[in-house]
């Protein structure tokens, strides 16, 4: 028997919100668990923000750990006519002259030109054939009766094996010629017309033979030097000449090329260092902050895990690199201060004056295979977050268990205090049927009196 009705009917008890609070009482090991499974799902995402953070630090320091990333270069060249040129780290600073005699060029032939673009190539009443080779690949395509010249075009362009030929129509005020173009420059890319080839002015055809053809630009290397040393290159654009140097040829003729360290970007990626470790700081200590009021922590307050990583990491950016000059063997000394928070402040008219008179030595102050303070930042931050057995990953696997272990714990309390609560209404509906059956009865006896004093 179950309590039906919110209220007995014959004790005038609310069962319903006397049951609730009962219940309420014994859920308060419940709230516990979920407060703390709560507090641990908060510290892991905490920690997850931090490795976004240390991994941003860590992209930060790999711009400045080696020497060929730390000096990024410019470039100019002193006539856009004759070459562009873009670098990246790796390129050497220093003038270099740049003399090209000739470009590379993709290969034309040119048909002599029918009548119409829509004349008939094939009228011969059966498939004919259009046979070249590009770049040592035979292409034959096969021309059905009635096709067109730009239907010839299309098959050409279409052609699923076509190995870098783009067909086009010239219209030269009089005739439509047909013009194959190859793709690529360099001297390997000629394009032939072969014997393969029926489509030849007789039985009804177009003459598109090779003898119909006329080559009007011819398909060559470029051809130049760099201070005095001659080269050849396919294409244009070239990218292994020099290390870390694309240059673009645009014209015969002379220029010289300029590359010089950027000084500029060198501040701004060690501005972007000391953002970077900033950011960090000012996470954790916002998240490590305790409420007395409350007595209550934020996320990471009490956190070794944290704190560590941060002493750390504050430990390196204070140190000093042995074997550099006595000026620049820290930080400090290049206009990177602390603050009383924790945080660096950067003094760009110091780190100015470093970088434009002894621009080697701060390199070497973030580079230093033993000591440099860009190569400690990301040797630790590659370990502290490394995936398996970091000291982050550690943590939050750690809390991870944590959680589960309550999830286990909250599963088997919500299924005891589901049975409790049963029992509680099976016991209620007991007494109130008890309650019923004496009031009944206690109604029997009174009226059983009343006719008897009659």
């Amino acid at each position: 028997m179950s309590v039906i009705a919110s209220v007995g009917l014959s004790s005038g008890i609310n069962y319903d919100q006397l049951i609730t609070n009962l219940m309420n009482i014994q859920r308060q090991p419940l709230y516990r668990l979920q407060n703390r499974q709560a507090d641990y799902n908060d510290k892991i995402s905490v920690y997850n923000e931090l490795s976004s953070k240390l991994s941003a630090f860590k992209t930060a320091a790999d711009n400045l750990k080696s020497a060929s990333n730390f000096y990024a270069k410019t470039s100019s060249v002193s006539d856009t006519n004759v070459i562009d040129a873009t670098v990246s780290n790796s390129a050497a600073a220093g003038n270099y002259s740049i003399s090209i005699t000739s470009l590379a060029s993709e290969e034309k032939e040119v048909h002599s030109g029918l009548a119409s673009s829509t004349t008939v190539v094939n009228d011969s009443g059966a498939d004919q054939y259009f046979q070249y080779t590009y770049a040592g690949t035979q292409r034959t395509i096969t021309v059905a009766d009635g096709t067109t010249l730009e239907g010839i075009r299309d098959l050409i362009n279409n052609d699923s094996g076509n190995p870098g030929v783009t067909a086009t129509i010239l219209f030269d005020g009089s005739s439509y010629r047909l013009v194959l173009t190859g793709d690529d420059t360099g001297s390997t890319n000629t394009i032939t017309i072969d014997s393969g080839t029926t489509i030849d002015g007789v039985n009804t055809t177009a003459d598109l033979t090779s003898t119909a053809f006329t080559e009007t630009k011819t398909a060559a290397d470029a051809s130049f030097s760099v201070d005095g040393v001659s080269m050849t290159r396919s294409s244009n654009t070239v990218t292994d000449a020099m290390t870390g140097v694309t240059l673009t040829l645009k014209g015969t003729g002379s220029a010289t090329l300029s590359v010089t360290n950027d000084i500029s970007t060198i501040s701004q990626n060690i501005q972007s260092f000391v953002d970077a470790y900033n950011d960090i700081v000012s996470y954790v200590s916002t998240n490590s902050a305790y409420d007395a009021t409350t007595r209550t922590g934020e996320p990471l307050f009490g956190e070794s895990t944290a704190r560590n990583i941060l002493n750390r990491l504050s430990n390196i950016i204070v140190s000093r690199v042995a074997g550099l000059p006595e000026d620049l063997r820290a930080l400090s000394q290049i206009g990177v201060s602390t603050n009383r928070d924790g945080t660096l402040s950067l003094d760009t008219s110091t780190l100015s004056s470093k970088l434009s008179t002894s621009l080697g030595d701060v390199e070497n102050l973030f580079t230093d295979s033993a000591a440099g303070i860009a190569v400690q930042i990301y040797d630790y931050i590659d370990n502290a977050t490394d995936s398996i057995d970091g000291t982050i990953t550690i943590r939050i696997n750690g809390l991870e268990t944590l959680v589960d272990d309550i999830a286990d714990d909250v599963t088997e309390l919500e299924a005891k205090l589901s049975r409790a609560e049963e029992r509680l209404r099976r016991q209620f509906a007991a007494l109130e049927a008890l309650l019923s059956g004496m009031t009944a009865q206690s109604t029997f006896l009174s009226n059983l009196t009343n006719v008897l004093n009659q």
